[in-house]
């Protein structure tokens, strides 16, 4: 083979050893693997500790992706802007043991609670790598206590605001700027303790890191490194290549801005070309009037994701398998707003909407490797309060009530999947765990029957939540979307039944509902917080799902026997057990008359999930959040979602 040929696309190239290349890129995966661990058990706060909102990634000196591994797309997948963002403000004046903090959004990062700590990493004085962690904080000092204040109007109302800062230069800690971060801070000495288990994680990079270079040296680790971005670009592009050239247009829709505004639209085209493929969010909404717009490192990420979703597993995920794809938004939508604009909610609500809407449109491609919807953010309540026993004032994020995941052409959805921005990677605090360290009881935890999509692949379930303060009046902060705009079935699936949130009182009196509480609500002893969420879209003709399993998920308590019958055609006796003949009968007769499209996503218009006003009882009152009004103008005010007017308030 001459120099300029091109290797065959599943191989490497000839001059690589392939043993000495597995090797390397299988160590450097450890390496990104250990200072996940280190994180996770250094940490202070339950944010990192437990429900591991941070990730962990090495990247070569040019900026490029090398390694990371069990970690959250929304943050892996946009790092190289903040790196950018650090090499435009300091130039040339980057030397070893200096450590550099970022949580700038308008600066290539997420949103401002997710804190970037990275640090170079030099090897016999030559720049060789960045060991980079993002962690989202408890607190950044924002007027509400939550990691990511959605009420926020613009971005001087988020909290405190870090462009690339040197934390330490040369190896030498500047204790003005250390200071001047945790005094903005609410929680001072666990917030302390998250950092310096973050700079704990990055300085295990470098130590593995130089460690890998004395052992073969830069040249060689330099070499295998581009030829693993090389490699994973062949074997990327050969994927796409399979794929048919087209455009394929989609849209969805996020349920409110926190604001007067529903419905607010996402809307994308992906152009597949040959070897690239192009998204562009062209024709969405304008920006929110609150924090819940993508940011444009979120954009960057989440318009990414689904292709990286949809391609070989085997192939590595680093900067030659996510540069194939590009992603464009007009500035001032709620894709890609302009600065002062608040992105506080980044990477939950707009960021898995924006997944969804490509993933809607890739199945128009390639049906067979594209999920169905997510239940997308929802139910995940920021509590915080002084327990009345200690004087102390706790915060914490709970999202044990976390949606279902989407179903695919392989596989069931997952529960509690959480958030598609997160693909997974975050975890539920145990109740145990919850209830141990902080002051709240749970009442109930456990999957909602029916309110995932049905098909032959069924959403993951969603979950119904219930907790109450112990020791005093306790306040809520959250965000939700898809639960008015539920979650797509796809190639004759349904979709996820939608979800809400509501208080139920000590005593008699009202059920106060609510879509979202971006200003804190409330929640006195007693009184009883209730989040019920959507599971996942569905995926495939209900009736290739196999009997066995539909009688499963019916002894399992996830699909009721009403269900089960309206759309499997699956009859059950009173006695629970099959009923073969009138099943038969009636799956032929829904055979005869049910048509499916492999590819048409359902449903495709707004406001298609009726939970609040099937749940809502005579009596029972919504508070419509941040502002809106009873009889509001907007034509896509709360009243558009069928809510019953008697119960529609301002609160």
């Amino acid at each position: 083979m001459s120099a300029t040929t091109e290797p065959p696309r599943s191989s490497v190239s000839e001059e690589i050893d392939p043993t000495t290349f597995s090797v390397i890129l299988s160590r450097l995966d450890s390496i990104a693997e250990e200072m996940t661990h280190t994180l996770e058990n250094a940490a202070f706060t339950s944010m990192l500790s437990l429900l591991r909102d941070y990730s962990c990634c090495v990247y070569d000196a040019q900026a490029r992706q090398v390694a990371m591994v069990d970690a959250l797309p929304i943050h892996t997948n946009s790092m190289h802007l903040v790196l950018h963002a650090i090499e435009e403000a300091f130039g040339d004046d980057v030397h070893e043991g200096d450590v550099i903090l970022c949580n700038d959004p308008y600066r290539g990062n997420t949103h401002v609670a997710d804190l970037v700590t990275a640090c170079p990493v030099f090897c016999d004085g030559e720049r060789m790598f960045w060991s980079i962690v993002r962690g989202n904080q408890l607190d950044m000092g924002a007027p509400n206590p939550h990691s990511a204040d959605g009420a926020a109007r613009n971005v001087w109302q988020e909290g405190l605001k870090i462009p690339p800062l040197k934390l330490y230069d040369r190896g030498v800690q500047r204790a003005d700027v250390l200071e001047l971060y945790l005094a903005n801070l609410r929680w001072r000495e666990l917030l302390r303790g998250d950092l310096m288990a973050q700079l704990g994680s990055i300085w295990t990079g470098e130590r593995r890191l130089q460690e890998l270079c004395a052992r073969y040296g830069n040249a060689t680790i330099a070499r295998y490194v581009d030829e693993a971005i090389a490699y994973a670009r062949r074997r990327t592009e050969a994927e796409i290549e399979r794929m048919p050239n087209g455009r394929y247009e989609a849209r969805g829709w996020l349920d409110t801005d926190g604001s007067r505004a529903t419905d607010l639209l996402v809307n994308c085209a992906v152009t597949i070309h040959d070897r690239s493929v192009e998204v562009d969010f062209s024709g969405s909404d304008p920006a929110g009037a609150h924090g819940l717009n993508a940011s444009f490192a979120t954009m960057q990420a989440a318009g990414g994701i689904p292709l990286v979703m949809a391609i070989d597993p085997d192939i590595p995920r680093n900067e030659g398998c996510l540069r194939t794809v590009t992603v464009s938004a007009p500035e001032g939508t709620l894709c890609n707003p302009v600065y002062p604009t608040s992105t506080a909610e980044a990477t939950t609500a707009t960021a898995d909407l924006m997944q969804d809407v490509v993933c809607k449109a890739l199945a128009q491609a390639i049906p067979e490797r594209v999920r169905s919807g997510s239940a997308r953010w929802a139910g995940a309540p920021m509590l915080s309060g002084t327990d009345e026993r200690s004087g102390v004032f706790w915060g914490h994020s709970v999202l044990n009530s976390g949606g279902g995941g989407p179903a695919s052409g392989g596989a069931d959805g997952w529960p509690l999947i959480i958030g598609m921005a997160a693909f997974g990677g975050l975890k539920c605090a145990s109740i145990e765990h919850t209830e141990l360290l902080y002051p709240v009881r749970f009442r109930e935890c456990e999957v909602e029957p029916d309110s995932m999509g049905l098909g032959e692949h069924i959403g993951g379930p969603g979950v119904r939540c219930a907790l109450t303060p112990v020791a005093g009046e306790i306040e809520a902060v959250y965000t939700s979307d898809g639960l008015v705009n539920p979650p797509y079935g796809l190639g004759g699936g349904t979709a996820g039944a939608g979800g809400g949130t509501y208080i139920e009182p000590a005593g008699d009196g009202p059920r106060r509902f609510l879509h979202c509480a971006l200003a804190p609500v409330p929640i006195a002893p007693g009184e009883t917080w209730v989040g019920v969420t959507s599971g996942g879209g569905g995926w495939g003709d209900p009736l290739r799902r196999p009997l066995e399993q539909v009688l499963a998920d019916v002894r399992d308590g996830i699909c009721t026997a009403a269900a089960a019958r309206a759309t499997y055609g699956v009859v059950l006796g009173d006695d629970g057990e099959l009923d073969a003949e009138r099943t038969e009968q009636l799956r032929a007769e829904l055979g005869r008359t049910r048509a499916v499209d492999a590819r048409a996503a359902v449903p495709d218009a707004p406001r298609a999930a009726d939970w609040f006003a099937r749940q809502m009882r005579d009596g029972d009152v919504f508070v419509a959040p941040m502002g809106w009004e009873a009889e509001a103008p907007d034509p896509r005010s709360a009243n558009q979602w069928g809510l019953p007017k008697h119960g529609l308030r301002t609160g």
